[in-house]
């Protein structure tokens, strides 16, 4: 099984966070956010952390059209101005981006989808990329700070404790789920995150 990491960079430091993937023998890094800057930690900053990966062996690639959790088209957002992390993930670019990391895994890089959040339960990477590559068929890994891995079938198991914490408790509880299987439940919790932490269009501005 084909094996992807995913990896916040928060607040580390450059040489801590180069730790956390030499962990875990990555050699590539994808970056998705759609913004490659950071104002708080400003050595990950898209040229800063380019340089600063190719000294270390490492590559680095943008991919935040691809991947991005803010999009430019329109028919991405749901009547509310939420970015509906379903219909990107059936988008032309979003599939583009799944055809180019195939060909890189096939190149034996080792890769890490990067966003900015420490908690992957906040970031689009594991709720909206991750998701989408475990349910191709790929292993899945979210690393944390401590360096500690989760995968995402364990990041699954989190959503529902978050949304349906009473689902193993009663049979009542299935008969007011209308008896729906854990599958569907696994869906809807990544609609339910994806309202949380979707990028929203506020007071009809214009889409960036």
């Amino acid at each position: 099984m084909p094996r992807l990491y995913t990896i916040g960079h928060s607040l580390h430091s450059i040489d801590q966070f180069n730790k956390l993937l030499n962990n875990h023998d990555v050699n590539c890094v994808i970056d998705v956010r759609s913004t490659p800057y950071s104002k708080y930690s400003p050595q990950f900053n898209t040229n800063e952390l380019r340089k600063f990966l190719s000294i270390n062996h490492k590559s680095y690639i943008f991919m935040g059209e691809e991947f991005g959790a803010r999009r430019s088209d329109s028919s991405l957002y749901d009547i509310d101005g939420l970015l509906d992390f379903e219909k990107v993930i059936k988008s032309a670019f979003f599939q583009a981006g799944v055809k180019r990391v195939k060909s890189g895994l096939n190149k034996d890089y080792k890769i890490a989808f990067m966003c900015t959040e420490k908690e992957p339960l906040d970031c689009h990477r594991s709720i909206l990329v991750g998701r989408a590559f475990h349910d191709e068929g790929f292993e899945v890994l979210n690393i944390h700070e401590d360096g500690s891995v989760e995968n995402q079938k364990g990041l699954e198991e989190r959503l529902l404790d978050l949304y349906f914490p009473d689902r193993n408790q009663t049979s009542i509880f299935d008969i007011l789920q209308g008896g729906r299987s854990k599958e569907e439940l696994v869906v809807e919790a990544y609609q339910l995150r994806n309202r949380e932490i979707g990028y929203k269009i506020e007071n009809g501005a214009g889409i960036v």
